[in-house]
């Protein structure tokens, strides 16, 4: 993970995580605890339903729910609000991605350039924007 955040926003990124996978029960417990340190506590979390795999309503973590929406288009990125509506907005590097790619898109994402969007620092560091296959429900 990767953050720029301060008293205020800098940039359209606040940062970025590089999930294992797309198993959002899995991962988003993780980033949760990772945040709470530089945000405090995290309230909402919203999730393209898209991209994620086992997207749950809401998880817990430390004892206290974390509610979870599903919000389709938001692609390579997840929207984190804490508080009183106070968002972060983060660049999601595919689980795929090589370690040194990985690295360098979270480096770019947290540079706080006011116009880069996700997509474009994703191929910057030659990581596919392609979107993830579903799985057929069942």
């Amino acid at each position: 993970m990767s953050l720029a955040v301060g008293a205020e926003h800098r940039g359209a990124l606040d940062g970025g995580w590089w999930p294992r996978s797309r198993d959002a029960r899995a991962e988003l417990p993780a980033l949760v605890v990772g945040l709470a340190g530089h945000l405090g506590r995290v309230t909402h979390l919203a999730v393209d339903t898209g991209y994620w795999k086992h997207v749950p309503g809401d998880i817990t973590v430390a004892g206290r729910k974390v509610k979870v929406g599903g919000l389709p288009g938001l692609g390579h990125m997840i929207i984190v609000i804490r508080g009183r509506m106070d968002t972060f907005l983060l660049l999601v590097v595919p689980p795929e991605a090589t370690q040194t790619r990985a690295y360098a898109a979270l480096s770019g994402s947290a540079a706080g350039a006011a116009s880069v969007r996700p997509e474009e620092i994703l191929a910057t560091c030659d990581i596919s924007t392609a979107p993830a296959v579903q799985e057929p429900v069942t």
